[in-house]
């Protein structure tokens, strides 16, 4: 391919769980330049833009190959793909959650940057985009919301 019309990316480690059950090990490739905000397009919103299909090169393999998003059930990033999601403005507030999505089951924080009168998990669990962001440590879960069967606040102690 001619490298005039490459775009640049940044390549994170990455781990996909697919519907039919297959899972991968490798890395997905991030736009470098993000088209609503400067540095890097977050894992978030790049999971979250109408692209049906993404490149994912798997673990010791050298040639990527493309995976449709609708068959994704969880796609899981360092956390340094989605860096910068939380610093406009005050910051978000975070639920605890346990989430079951075809035989995963996940645990982690949701951060709901909404209106203050729409911070419920309900409120944000039914907005449009098509993947949640789970935050565990240092992964993000990108978990397909047609996936998931289950959600459980965590109550704090």
């Amino acid at each position: 391919m001619n490298e005039l019309f490459r775009l640049p990316t940044i390549a994170f480690s990455a781990e996909v769980v697919c519907a039919d059950g297959r899972h991968w090990k490798g890395q997905v490739f991030l736009p470098a330049a993000a088209p609503t905000h400067d540095g890097p397009a977050r894992a978030e919103e790049w999971m979250n833009d109408t692209a049906p299909f993404f490149p994912f090169l798997a673990a010791g393999e050298n040639r990527s190959f493309l995976l449709n998003k609708r068959e994704i059930v969880v796609l899981t990033v360092e956390a340094s793909a989605d860096a910068g999601a939380s610093e406009e403005g005050a910051g978000p507030v975070t639920r605890g959650v346990v989430v079951e999505a075809e035989d995963q089951r996940l645990r982690g924080l949701i951060r709901i940057e909404m209106p203050e009168d729409h911070t419920r998990a309900l409120d944000y669990l039914n907005r449009p985009e098509p993947f949640l962001t789970l935050c565990d440590g240092d992964r993000h879960h990108l978990i397909q919301k047609k996936r998931i069967t289950r959600i459980v606040e965590i109550q704090e102690e």
